[in-house]
This record gives structure tokens, sequence and C-alpha cells, in this order.
């Protein structure tokens, strides 16, 4: 069933674990292209596996433009279709039926349907797919509120990547652990992890390197030459805008919303300014938070909100902007490789950007208790990343230096001072990594190919 060099991903087992195991609907949803449609087929090769009769399991696609047509007249069909394949009512047999629909956006309404069947309590799990478009968040919010379990595809993660390459992943479970909140490590248990993923050091680097330029989208992570890459990246721009953004924006001002894109790339890593951005695109401030909050619904940016005691506060500053995947974001600028990005100053940006998403992608699989703050003061003290976590908040300083510089330290020691924090981390490219000892905190130097 599934193609060969099919790649297992990261978010499997707790996929196959909701739909074999829990009631209730399970809802893929991600960036487009991410592999949403794979990991159907792959939780259907694992009901099989797990002992689940073929004639229990049904795939529909709504990109079958006939089935779309034929349900368009009545939502109806639909269980009329099931049970002319089934060879009895559906409300009558005995023992789970598993119906996958992907795509499901593409008609209108059809969770609206999925719920009333859903409560009239079927004998039936239903896992629901498809494209980050608005239309389908909106529909399962407010349809399906309560019923559901979303769970993000999302690019190629490293181990994902490793994979990919026929390479073993790196273990990074207790570098995960010190970050989200466990104990920490003393100078000869950070050697010590250190020393065991040393061997794999240059394989991470290499890996990491091609991840700054085109990203994770699984197809351009499995292309074997930069040119094709680079085509899929422009082949997702234009797909992205003809299919998920057309429908939602006036086409006079398509363009508006592809500079605004373009902007926000440029400006990665960077507080967010709805006024500059309006005045630059001579157009109004409400438009450009509407497009923002376009690009986010659709996965394709992420905002980063400013740490305060003050929930209220948090609130109203301003964010910073990161890209969901690096190789949209560098496709954006014209940006196809590394010495591009460091020509154009846009390396320290780009690896910021990925070294969150690392961040992001392990907070996620640890399933560990962590949110991710940026820190910032009205003196302009800054860190760029503190992980919250129930036992501390961790500040993380994130530069791309070969050589740690007196500078690089300062927005930790001051969030460390002004927080009554005994621990941060400075990440960057040296080669080894250390503690320093300053007045009872700690400040841990990690080279990034060790997080």
């Amino acid at each position: 069933m599934l193609p060969p060099g099919t790649i297992g991903r990261d978010i499997y087992s707790r996929a196959f674990k909701f739909a074999r195991e829990e009631r209730g609907i399970l809802s893929l949803l991600g960036i487009r292209q991410t592999g949403k449609s794979t990991l159907s087929l792959q939780l259907i090769e694992g009901l099989l596996y797990s002992g689940i009769k073929p004639a229990q399991i049904f795939y529909f696609t709504f990109d079958d433009l006939s089935l779309r047509q034929d349900l368009s007249a009545s939502f109806g069909n639909f269980l009329k279709i099931t049970e002319r394949f089934l060879g009895e009512d559906v409300e009558r047999h005995k023992g789970c039926l598993y119906i996958f629909i992907d795509e499901v956006q593409k008609l209108p309404g059809f969770t609206e349907y999925i719920k009333s069947l859903y409560d009239l309590r079927l004998p039936v799990k239903w896992i629901l797919t498809g494209s980050s478009s608005l239309e389908l968040r909106s529909q399962i919010k407010e349809s399906l509120a309560g019923r559901v379990l979303t769970v993000t595809v999302s690019p190629f993660s490293e181990a994902e990547i490793f994979r990919g390459n026929g390479l073993t992943p790196p273990v990074r479970k207790d570098m995960w652990q010190f970050l989200f909140g466990g104990a920490s490590p003393d100078k000869k248990a950070l050697k010590k992890f250190q020393a065991e993923i040393m061997p794999q050091k240059t394989d991470i680097q290499k890996y990491f390197e091609e991840y700054m330029v085109f990203g994770g989208l699984p197809a351009v992570v499995l292309s074997p030459d930069a040119e094709r890459k680079n085509i899929l990246l422009k082949n997702y721009r234009d797909t992205y805008l003809e299919q998920d953004i057309r429908t939602l924006v006036r086409e006079d001002k398509l363009w508006v919303y592809q500079k605004i894109m373009e902007l926000l790339a440029s400006r990665t890593g960077d507080l967010l300014n709805y006024s500059n951005i309006a005045s630059q695109m001579e157009v109004s401030v409400d438009t450009v938070k509407r497009y923002f909050l376009l690009l986010e619904k659709t996965f394709i940016i992420k905002h980063l909100p400013t740490y305060s005691r003050n929930v209220r506060s948090e609130l109203l500053k301003t964010p910073k902007v990161y890209f969901t995947d690096t190789g949209i974001r560098n496709s954006l600028l014209g940006l196809n490789n590394i010495l591009q990005i460091e020509r154009l100053n846009q390396f320290g940006a780009v690896f910021e950007n990925a070294i969150l998403e690392r961040l992001n992608t392990a907070m996620f699989l640890s399933g560990h208790e962590a949110r991710l703050y940026y820190w910032r003061t009205k003196a302009k003290e800054e860190v760029d990343i503190v992980i919250y976590t129930p036992e501390r908040l961790l500040p993380v300083e994130v530069k791309s230096d070969k050589k740690i510089k007196a500078r690089h330290l300062r927005g930790i020691r001051s969030f460390l001072n002004k927080e009554k924090e005994k621990i941060g981390i400075l990440i960057g490219r040296f080669e080894n990594a250390d503690i320093l000892e300053e007045d009872k905190t700690l400040i841990y130097l990690l080279p990034y190919w060790m997080i």
C-alpha cells in the first residue's frame, strides 16, 4: 500500500493510539505538503497489522471531484456509499469501523454532517485530514468542539530527516529532559553527553545546514539535488497562494498578501510592527493584521510572545515573527544556498529560526508541559527565547557566532538577576560544551549540534 522508502513519522504512535483506542474524532492538520495523507495510509497499515479487517476500514478523498459532486447533492449519500460497500447498515454493524476522509475541507459544511453522525454514536472512528485551510480549522472549532483531537503534522524533524537519509537519528532524551524542566547536568555529565553525540556531529551539522536553506517539507528533504528542492519550494509558494489563499483574499490584493509574506520573511526574528508594514505597503493596519492572521492560521508563520509576569501585559506586548519552515521563508526572498544567506547578513536570523523550530519539535515530541517566549525590557535588555515550565524559567540566547563574546551573555545575566533564576543557556556554533559558574548561577554553553 505504502510506496517504498516511506518515512515513519515521529507523531505516528500518538496518532495511532488515539485512532485505535480512544473515542472521539482524530483530525490531522498542518501546513500543506507535510504528509498528512501519507500518515493516514500509515495509520491504515497499522490498523491492518493490529488485526483490524480490511472490510472495517474505509478511505475517501475529497480530491475526487465526482465524489464531491455526488455528496454535494446530499450529504446523506455518504452513508449510502459506505453501506453499499459494507453490505449492511452502519448502525447495525458489530465492531468498529474506521473511516478516513482526506481533504475534508474541500466540501464545505461536511464537518457539520460528521458531527451529526458522531452524535448518533455510530460504531465509527472518524479520522479527518486536510490542508491548513481556515475553513477547516473554523469548522472543526465550531462544529466539533469537545469531540476532536487535533494532531499537527509538521515539516520533518531532525530524526525524520536522518531516517529519510538512511541514518540512525541522534538520541537527545537527556538534553530534552534538561531543557524542559529536568535536573541540570554537572560539567562531567555534560561532557559525557557531548562525547556520546560526537560521532554524529558531522551528519548533524550537514543536515542542519540543509534544513536552514531548504527547510523540512518531506518532498523537499527527500529530493536528491538543490535545483529540484528550489523548484518544489517555488511551486509550494504558488500553490499556497492559488489554492489556500485566493478564496480568502480579493484577487486584486493577492499581490499585497504575497508582498507582506516577503516583508515578514525579511524580518524573521524581529518585533512585529503592523504600522511600519502598513506604511511601507500603503495599506491599512487592519489589512496587515488580517493577512498576518491568515498566515498564522495556515501555519506559514508563528509568533513568539513576550514573557511577562502580568498575563494581560503579555498579550498586549509586541510578539516576534518566525516561519514554520525555513525553506519557505528563504524561497520568498529568493535565497537558495548558504552563501547567499551569509552574504546578505541573513544567517543569524535563519539560524535562530531553525533553533526555535528544533525546540518546538523537541517540546512536542517529549511531551513536556512547556511554553516558549522571548524577553525584552524597556531598557532593551533581551533574551531570544525563554522556556517556561512549572519548574523554572530558562533563558536561552541563540548566537550564530563561532566564538563566545562577553556581549552574548549580557541578556542572560540580566534575566537571571531580574527574574531570580539560577540557570541560563547560550547556544552557538562554538566547538565545546561548558558551564560558566557566576555568583551562584550557571550559564550552559551548548554547541547547536547538541540541541
